[in-house]
């Protein structure tokens, strides 16, 4: 697979695939400025918390070349108003944690605004090699738990397309593919309303000549019940301290089927999604436009005016949550307790 996300040197600017095409066309999204990409992470043309979080980075440093400040107060005033306008999403952390690190390396970094800013440069192109090398470790660390032969379970895209280029899920399957030689299989949850899983699951792992199967959100039960998958893997937006899971519409209903069927649930997230401020009744969950369930491929489904709930992320409880794998190691059963010891490694 190819970089979702990059800075190109040359020009200054950020190129990231339009995910809103994939996976019948590839196009490519080229950009100066930091409301372009703003707009990008609110209508989802760059989806997935570690992706959002890089493009966040960037769109900082977009931000502080726009901003032509003479005077460090100038620049900070510029960068805050820019990453209001750039946390557009309320759920996913990675995204409100990119733009607060990028403003604190500006107030922190002594210089003129022009140094700033460059420093603010390598920052943003920082956080998304971070995230390559978190992902792969996290690739790592699930070998604990995924074995040769396994068959997993996806939902929604957690894939490279959801971060710089590994994938939280997407590393866990790569490099057991890669270790167990080739002897890993996916089973992909479609994923209603927008259909991530089988818009761009399918096509990455595909693409990698990983054996993929596709399968709509409500034959999860069946499924298991047939004995068809060994575990659950599955990314997230958001971890709490308390181990809550916050991950796409539908992670509940599977971690609740898996439980019940005695199969493995796991979460996988680098550490910056794991928020260990907020409690599970403080989470903002995003309620997204009426017509992602009413309408599909521009065609209405159902009568227009139709009442819709569409709530599109899901909290899954600590109590279903057969392990969290993080870049740092993997959190068994977990309970705060655990996770605080994880998270001040």
């Amino acid at each position: 697979m190819y970089r979702t996300i990059e800075w190109l040197d040359d020009s200054n600017k950020v190129r990231l695939v339009d995910q809103l095409k994939l996976p019948l066309e590839t196009d490519w999204i080229v950009t100066d400025s930091h409301e372009r990409m703003a707009k990008a992470i609110k209508i989802m043309e760059i989806r997935g918390a570690p992706a959002i979080g890089a493009a966040a980075g960037m769109g900082m440093a977009l931000a502080a070349i726009e901003s032509k400040a003479i005077s460090k107060d100038e620049l900070i005033t510029f960068l805050e108003k820019a990453a209001a306008t750039l946390n557009t999403r309320p759920t996913a952390v990675n995204l409100t944690w990119a733009t607060a690190r990028m403003l604190g390396v500006a107030k922190a970094t002594e210089g003129t605004a022009e140094e700033i800013v460059k420093v603010l440069i390598e920052e943003g192109k920082e956080i998304a090699e971070e995230d390559v090398c978190m992902c792969r470790s996290l690739g790592e660390h699930a070998l604990e738990v995924i074995k040769p032969g396994y068959t997993i379970q996806t939902i929604c895209n957690a894939g490279s397309l959801a971060t710089v280029y590994w994938g939280t899920v997407g590393a866990v399957v790569r490099v057991a593919h890669e270790k167990y030689n080739g002897d890993i299989k996916v089973y992909a949850a479609e994923t209603r309303p927008r259909q991530q899983g089988a818009k761009l699951t399918v096509y990455e792992f595909m693409e990698d000549g990983i054996d993929t199967t596709l399968i709509t959100d409500g034959m999860i039960g069946t499924v298991f019940r047939e004995g068809r998958v060994d575990c659950c893997v599955v990314g997230a937006d958001r971890i709490l301290r308390t181990g809550h899971v916050i991950n796409k519409i539908g992670t509940y209903t599977m971690a609740i089927t898996a439980k019940y069927h005695n199969i493995p649930f796991y979460s996988v997230a680098p550490i910056s999604t794991v928020d260990m401020v907020t409690d599970p009744e403080d989470v903002v969950i995003e309620e997204r436009d009426p017509d992602e369930i009413r309408v599909i491929n521009g065609k209405p489904v159902t009568v227009p005016t139709a009442k819709v709930y569409n709530p599109a992320f899901d909290m899954t409880p600590p109590e279903l949550v057969t392990a969290i794998i993080t870049d740092k190691g993997v959190v068994k059963s977990p309970t705060e307790e655990k996770m605080r010891a994880m998270y001040d490694k």
